[in-house]
């Protein structure tokens, strides 16, 4: 109970913090991580929103390097840039990041910007030293954001049609539809409360963000014959020779890891955790790797941790460097193979050829 209600005590100071840091500034940016999903859209929009509503004489931009794959409120104020620099920014707030690297590129130079720094978000991976850090590991970083807005304002707080389909958009995407542990009671009480003010189809929302790009279906199959199983873990990649040699896509590739990562790796008989391997496309040869692990298996959250990334304790992602997509398995497997218990070994296995 005493850790309850010094949790809540210091939210309520990080709320503060926030706020006042708004009000001090005249010019914000927000930004979220490279290749946004709906709740990094929606969070940053959501506080854009409400920023622009009661402190309309400050200058707030949101800037990302993609729109977002289907309609959203205020999509129309999202500034698209593919170079972030410092500006004349005096607040910057990081959404659903906890830090620079996952939201930068060697082009940016916004990471040396002399402003405050905000960071709001809902990983358990600890961020960088920001001036505020809003984190109560929520459902999600849109979850995080409406408590602040609702709780520094109060009734004057309005939750708007358009507000209400963000949220249910952003909590929705990042609780898979409230079947993750990161759904919690407070979680179901403020989708009642998003959908007393608009009912959003969310059958319809789920089938179009599921939708994939028919360039991935060639990347799927090699991401099909290429998988490996070892014990109760599954793991696939890319070699640079497939992508070069069957002209894969950038969108094709990027489609196809999600899928066979959500939709493969985990329902294969006996398999119940494991990753997937796919070009950065930012940083020559920088590979990003998404780990996925059901309920009460591998921790994959240490093992991203491991290799300088994080995320969730049964959903992480991080990146390594390595000449090709088997090298870096070979790196990803060593990592496993220090820090797994309770599996056959995967130090024992080593990727097959690309076919």
């Amino acid at each position: 109970m005493k850790s309850d209600i010094l949790l809540i005590e210091d939210m309520k100071k990080e709320y503060s913090k926030f706020k006042k840091l708004i009000e001090k500034s005249n010019n914000i940016l927000l930004i979220t991580h490279k290749g946004p999903d709906f709740d990094a859209f929606a969070s940053c929009l959501i506080l854009k929103n409400f920023i622009d509503t009661h402190y309309p004489h400050k200058n707030v931009v949101f800037k990302s390097r993609q729109s977002p794959t289907q309609k959203l409120p205020f999509m129309d104020q999202i500034t698209i840039s593919q170079v972030i620099n410092t500006e004349n920014e005096e607040l910057v707030v990081i959404l659903d990041a906890g830090g620079w690297d996952i939201c930068i590129q060697k082009e940016d130079t916004i990471q040396i910007t002399t402003a405050k720094i905000a960071v709001v978000d809902h990983h358990q991976t600890k961020g960088l030293n920001a001036d505020v850090v809003i984190n109560n590991q929520m459902s999600s970083t849109t979850e995080q954001i409406l408590d602040f807005c609702m709780s520094v304002k109060g009734k004057k707080y309005v939750i708007t049609q358009d507000i209400s389909t963000l949220g249910q958009i952003g909590i929705v995407y990042d609780t898979g539809r409230f079947a993750y542990d990161n759904t919690t009671p407070q979680t179901y009480e403020l989708m009642a409360k998003l959908r007393r003010v608009y009912a959003l189809d969310l059958e319809d929302f789920e089938y179009k963000s599921t939708k994939f790009p028919s360039e991935s279906l060639l990347a799927i199959k090699v991401y099909i014959q290429n998988l490996q199983i070892v014990g109760d873990m599954a793991y696939s990649y890319l070699n640079k020779s497939d992508i070069n040699n069957l002209k894969l896509s950038k969108i094709g590739i990027n489609s196809a890891q999600e899928f066979v990562r959500d939709n493969i790796l985990r329902y294969i008989q006996g398999v119940h955790w494991g990753f997937v391997v796919k070009p950065s496309f930012t940083v020559e040869n920088e590979w990003k790797v998404s780990f996925r692990s059901s309920k009460g298996y591998q921790e994959v959250a240490s093992i991203a941790e491991a290799l300088g990334g994080g995320g969730h304790q049964y959903a992480s992602a991080s990146k390594v460097i390595a000449n090709d997509g088997d090298q870096a398995v070979k790196m990803i497997l060593e990592s496993i193979g220090k820090l797994s218990k309770g599996t056959t070994s995967p130090l024992q296995s080593s990727p097959s050829p690309t076919p």
